[in-house]
């Protein structure tokens, strides 16, 4: 559910000037060269290097200047530029963003750094091709999207075009003109690029900026700076389309360029947790963090960002642990500056509120669901994807804590708002597909669900790759809905695949491998391979004590699962206490009308009633039924579980005239819900015969004694 957020690389733009006779190479000096607008030098300039505070002397009549480094600083060091003093109140254009990195000391005709400024408030700069080319890269740039999954608002885009407008001395209008006529006239394919991802033309700006990335890396070595251009666009214009795998690679080609920017690293890391390269991401955005610490400053909103998006990794990798205590000081960074009603406020809340939900604090989720819902409908318009991430957090927390009432309208507005939003084979459609198909499933709709888990497994094969781990979540929901129809042989193959995918792309000792052990392990255990299933149970168990911890209702699951394979062994002494200790868990965690605490009472329940404890038994069996028919409704195949079970106990204390009414009701569920030929269906129907006979044989027998 996702947001990390991201920011876009920053882009210098260096134009290449020549000169016939090379100066003298000297180690550790930054050559500038400063030229106008117009391309002419300008003199009296002097600038300074952010961080080690390295100050050249004033621009020579060339417009050369020569900037002593501090002695630990490398060839392709990034270098934050500025502007000390100058004869008019100059501002950037290239690069905008005064940042590049530290060229060869070699060779300085070629190895320098072309600066060109602008005087701010002038007018006539809009008629300068490069000083559009430079405000629509600096737009791009500041309406990047907050975080994972979150696309560009008209709110972020207006807001942007003014703040860039501001520092040039310009108004907005006048900038939002200039660049949509520039667009317009240009036929370079970069420039052309620009202004499509300016304008929001996604599609457009993706093939353009990959032609232009194209044409620049086929160039001579000049253009490799110009190709660090493109790069990091080509990549956003991916990500926005969903297309992770191919976005890895333009930032990728980006970092190759630019190896310590910290946007680029951030943005890289971003486009491979997407593309579910976890380990890849991970030194990225502690890489990134770490100079952003260094260079802005411990409490800089750059450094939240980090801390948000590493904290996210941490959490789908089940580092709980770490994960709260950096989710906790960026969301307290983030109230304090840029404020509580803003969007990164609401992005921190939601990742807080999964973590918690992870350890099953769902008292402690839930209002920060809440609020982060609150914040964005207020900011940004109750149709807006960022929205219907909310629903979809707040709907799945809700449906685990079995308030299915609640969940199903939040999951319907999610799946409406993405599909309007970002088209019908968007990976965030299936999302909400394949969460909704497990709702469906949990009420029973197993026909609807099966044709919603379909439908999100094929745009996750396209849009993600056979090997992402969202398709094994999708490949495990569509086999456990075939399992629960009764096709094992359908169910076993995608059980597996999922298995092999997580453990390749996640490794295996993750919280997403222990839940494709235990699926499989279910399937195995209904084909009567206990062996196979009990090996896998212990293992998932093991994995789940470590992470997320011996507290958790994943833990309570596993020793569920491996109880019923000791009682199916006949260990009832194995079994038994670890029945217990799952429905203690569950009842802690969730609460005591949970539905899975109905689960862990009628497993204890059948457990005490094959050792013949029928009077301990009963009362667990009913009040398990009055769960389940409270939180499903009377027609749910758990609430026929119930009914069948409880009517077992009653036959074997010999209450046949009790157990017949719950055979029926029982059957009758199982017949409308599963169908007449399903394995569930079948056994219940022979339990039902069995008190039939009986009750027939006892009216015999009555009849014989009159």
């Amino acid at each position: 559910m996702m947001a990390l957020c991201w920011w876009i690389c920053r882009v210098a733009w260096l134009l290449a000037i020549f000169f016939a006779m090379p100066a003298p190479a000297e180690q550790g000096v930054l050559v500038v060269h400063v030229q106008d607008k117009h391309d002419r030098p300008l003199a009296g300039v002097v600038l300074a290097t952010k961080g080690d505070g390295s100050t050249g002397p004033a621009t020579d009549v060339a417009g050369k200047t020569r900037i002593r480094l501090a002695p630990a600083t490398r060839v392709g060091s990034r270098l934050a530029l500025q502007i000390v003093k100058a004869p008019k109140d100059y501002v950037f254009i290239s690069p905008w963003d005064a940042a590049a990195n530290v060229p060869p000391f070699e060779n300085e005709a070629e190895n320098y750094v072309p600066v060109v400024l602008v005087e701010r408030g002038d007018l006539t700069m809009l008629q300068i091709s490069k000083v559009v080319l430079a405000l629509a890269a600096q737009i791009n740039q500041a309406n990047a999207p907050g975080a994972v999954r979150e696309k560009t608002t008209e709110r972020q885009q207006k807001e942007a075009l003014a703040e860039v407008a501001r520092s040039f001395g310009l108004a907005p209008e006048e900038v939002d003109k200039a660049i949509r006529a520039w667009g317009q006239q240009t036929e370079d394919p970069y420039e052309k690029g620009l202004a499509a991802l300016y304008e929001k033309h996604y599609p457009e700006a993706s093939n353009l900026l990959a032609r232009s990335l194209a044409q620049r890396k086929a160039a001579a070595d000049k253009a490799v700076r110009e190709a660090g251009d493109a790069a990091p666009f080509l990549g956003k214009a991916l990500y926005e389309e969903g297309r992770y795998r191919e976005s890895v690679e333009a930032y990728g080609q980006a970092l190759a360029y630019r190896p310590e920017d910290p946007m680029v690293m951030n943005n890289l890391g971003v486009s491979l947790y997407e593309a579910g390269d976890y380990s890849a991401a991970e030194p990225l955005y502690r890489g990134a963090l770490a100079i952003n610490q260094k260079v802005l400053g411990p409490e800089h909103p750059r450094v939240a960002t980090n801390l948000n998006n590493l904290a996210e990794l941490l959490r789908a990798k089940g580092d709980y642990a770490r994960a709260e205590s950096l989710h906790r000081r960026a969301l307290a960074m983030r109230e304090k500056a840029p404020g509580s009603g803003h969007p990164d406020v609401a992005q921190s809340l939601n990742g807080l509120a999964q973590l918690l939900e992870a350890k099953a604090d769902y008292a402690g989720a839930e209002p920060l669901y809440r609020r982060a819902l609150a914040i964005h409908e207020e900011a940004l318009g109750p149709a807006h994807p960022s929205v219907a991430t909310d629903l979809n957090n707040l709907a799945a927390l809700l449906q685990t804590q079995g308030n299915y009432a609640g969940a199903e309208p939040l999951h319907r507005r999610a799946l409406a708002i993405r599909e309007k939003a970002l088209g019908s084979e968007h990976p965030d459609v299936a999302q909400s597909l394949n969460n909704l198909a497990v709702f469906l499933e949990a009420k029973g709709d197993y026909a609807r669900a099966e044709a919603l888990c379909r439908r999100a497994l094929a745009i996750r094969e396209k849009a993600l790759g056979p090997e992402h781990p969202d398709v094994a979540a999708s490949l495990n929901n569509l086999a456990e809905l075939l399992r629960a129809k009764g096709d094992r042989a359908g169910a076993e193959p995608l059980y597996r695949r999922a298995l092999a995918i997580d453990e390749k792309a996640l490794g295996p000792a993750h919280p997403s491998v222990a839940t494709d052990l235990n699926n499989l392990a279910l399937l195995l255990a209904a084909k009567g391979d206990n062996a196979g299933a009990e090996s896998l149970c212990r293992r998932a168990l093991a994995i789940r004590e470590k992470a997320p911890g011996s507290g958790h209702p994943d833990v309570a699951q596993s020793l569920n699962n491996l109880a019923g394979l000791l009682e199916a062994k006949g260990d009832y002494a194995g079994a038994e206490p670890l029945y217990r200790r799952a429905l203690a868990i569950w009842e802690k965690a969730r609460g005591p009308d949970h539905p899975n605490v109905a689960t862990g009472l009628n497993n204890l329940a059948e457990s005490l009633r094959a050792k013949g404890d029928y009077g301990a038994a009963e009362p667990l069996y009913r009040r398990a039924l009055a769960i389940n028919e409270k939180a499903f409704g009377p027609e749910h195949r758990n609430v026929a579980t119930n009914l069948n079970n409880l009517a077992l106990l009653l036959q074997a204390k010999g209450d046949y005239a009790g157990a017949e009414p719950l055979f029926r009701r029982a059957l009758a569920i199982c017949v409308k819900k599963l169908g007449a030929d399903h394995p569930t269906t079948r056994t219940v129907r022979k339990n039902l015969e069995d008190p039939e006979q009986a009750l027939r044989k006892e009216g015999a027998r009555q009849k014989d004694n009159r």
